[in-house]
């Protein structure tokens, strides 16, 4: 038993061969690689690799539509997140953690697609309860549910003014030494705005 190879010296021993092959493709190959791919040469070597391994053979013109769409599909997905934390990061980087500001865009959307998905009649108080009680889970949804009525009431008029006052009583110190109530009030605050910007 005590003749068997370690576990590192497997891993030591393989990553070396991966070393080996790796410097002999570089050095021994024939055909060295073109460093001007504006260079008569270079298109020999190119056409060669191409040649190779043909992009045909793997996707036909079907797949590759499919492969594009879900792709397009994907990216599009991203630009609202991303102009959802921008707009946060803009209107509460003083006030929150960026993890925060983070994790409330990315519920905030979550619950407006679900809700504009699914035909929801989940009121606004609602969305508001379910954002914030992912970020601060050790609050009873019945608290939050009255905290988040009278930003959800205000944003029948303007919303805008509903986050400004909540973030005019809260008083300007790290996140961490406000109360429980003000993070929970400004959490609100932040879903509100933050669903106000995915639904506009």
């Amino acid at each position: 038993m005590n003749n068997q190879p370690s576990r590192s010296q497997f891993s030591v021993n393989a990553s070396t061969e991966v070393e080996l092959d790796f410097l002999s493709t570089i050095v021994l190959d024939d055909i060295a690689y073109p460093w001007n791919p504006e260079a008569p040469e270079s298109e020999a070597y190119f056409n060669s690799l191409e040649q190779e391994l043909p992009l045909s053979d793997l996707l036909n013109d079907m797949e590759m539509t499919a492969a594009c769409q879900n792709f397009y599909s994907q990216t599009d997905k991203l630009w609202p997140i991303i102009d959802t934390q921008n707009a946060l990061y803009e209107k509460f980087a003083g006030f929150a953690p960026k993890n925060l500001l983070n994790k409330l865009g990315k519920i905030a959307i979550n619950v407006v697609d679900q809700v504009n998905r699914l035909g929801s009649t989940l009121s606004l108080s609602d969305q508001l309860v379910h954002c914030v009680s992912e970020v601060l889970p050790g609050w009873d949804l019945e608290d939050l549910e009255v905290m988040a009525r009278p930003l959800a009431y205000s944003m029948r008029g303007d919303q805008n003014d509903a986050v400004e006052n909540t973030l005019a009583t809260v008083q300007p110190v790290d996140w961490y030494d406000l109360s429980e109530v003000e993070q929970a009030q400004l959490s609100l605050a932040i879903a509100l705005y933050a669903i106000s910007q995915v639904s506009n």
